[in-house]
């Protein structure tokens, strides 16, 4: 477990590499407004998409006129370590805003924590639906599992043309538990069928029993519903397992937003090659917004984002567009003016929330081509 404090001075509206630790200024100030940005996993990148954000919103004055200082804690390992984050953030620290956790499994928890204590909460990329139901004050910044889901399971069916398809699911997750059964449910009222739905424990290394399952109902392609090490694995034992359809073609990967991490793109021993997962985000945008972030991005980082950056970066910039329009860091404006947003245009685009504080938003769809992952098309609501 990681924890620091940054803050964020004035900066340039595109920060070169070199200046950036040149505008993080870890004295604090006392009229500074703070807000929590909480990761869990190894998902430190995220934190860069938030330091950008802040320090745009410092370059042009920052909230109300005080600067923006991020109080980040990284590489939480369970739901009990981010609650107790989240409350530190609350109760020691005073923080106006909690952006995070990424994982559904902490936000959940979190969520009913920064709503005992009414204070707003976007979650980043934690997209099961349940994430928000502690109430108003609990928000999403990426789209929901139902959504997601349902957006692979159409392009299985209309662009790959997918008859069948098994299911892997790590057990006891609350994201994957829910994406498998979202993207198992839309594939079925489509017309296909699901072959299989084999589930494997979460210290699981060895998965030949559930892969058995699946090569027994020779499905056209494997939902692989888990994390890094999971995803890694259940690839390479598959195609050493040979796992086929029922005309004999190696049976296809699919998957969710999980897989876009540089990690397993670089894993020697998984076995991804040809394989197509939804995400939140494409570097690769014509859109004029995203492609403003991604270029102060590359001047900061040197490096293209990834989708669970540029929803980190969208989560400060959507809280801070509330605070503005509310006039007041009172919790209950802000809430209410986040609620309000509509056609919010940063990395992604949010054309507004739900009932539910769901965002209406789009999704996009990769491939993998030579170990690297390539855009292939996006997925509107």
């Amino acid at each position: 477990m990681r924890r620091v404090l940054i803050a964020l001075s004035a900066a340039a509206a595109l920060i070169g590499c070199g200046q950036l630790q040149d505008i993080l200024d870890p004295s604090g100030d006392s009229d500074s407004v703070k807000i929590g940005f909480i990761v869990s996993g190894e998902r430190d990148e995220y934190v860069n998409g938030a330091q950008l954000a802040a320090a745009e919103i410092n370059q042009n004055g920052g909230l109300l006129g005080r600067r923006v200082e991020l109080t980040v804690q990284t590489r939480l390992d369970t739901a009990e370590a981010a609650v107790e984050a989240a409350a530190r953030m609350i109760r020691e620290e005073g923080v106006v805003a909690l952006i995070g956790p990424n994982r559904s499994a902490h936000a959940a928890p979190a969520g009913e924590l920064a709503q005992r204590y009414r204070v707003p909460m976007i979650a980043t990329t934690a997209t099961n639906p349940n994430v928000t139901n502690a109430g108003g004050f609990v928000f999403m910044a990426a789209f929901t599992d139902a959504f997601q889901g349902g957006a692979m399971a159409q392009f299985a069916r209309e662009t790959l043309n997918i008859g069948s398809a098994a299911v892997i699911t790590r057990r006891g997750d609350l994201y994957t538990e829910g994406v498998s059964e979202f993207f198992a449910d839309h594939f079925r009222a489509l017309g296909g069928e699901i072959a299989a739905h084999a589930f494997h424990e979460p210290d699981a290394l060895d998965f030949t029993e559930p892969l058995n399952a699946v090569a027994a109902a020779k499905p056209d392609a494997l939902f692989i519903a888990g994390f890094i090490d999971d995803i890694a694995r259940v690839t390479q034992q598959a195609r050493e397992m040979q796992i086929q359809n029922a005309q004999g073609e190696p049976t296809v990967f699919l998957g969710a937003d999980s897989w876009d991490n540089e990690k397993l793109f670089n894993d020697e021993n998984a076995e991804i090659e040809g394989s197509y997962f939804s995400g939140h985000f494409s570097a690769d945008t014509d859109e004029p917004s995203a492609r403003a972030f991604v270029e102060a991005y590359e001047a900061a980082y040197g490096e293209k984002p990834i989708g669970g950056v540029a929803v980190s970066y969208d989560a400060v910039k959507l809280l801070a567009e509330a605070v503005e329009r509310a006039g007041s860091f009172d919790p209950v404006k802000i809430r209410d003016q986040i609620a309000a947003a509509e056609n919010y245009m940063g990395g992604t685009i949010i054309a507004r929330y739900n009932e539910n504080r769901h965002p209406t938003k789009s999704a996009v769809v990769f491939t993998i081509r030579g170990g690297e992952k390539a855009f292939l098309k996006q997925i509107n609501p």
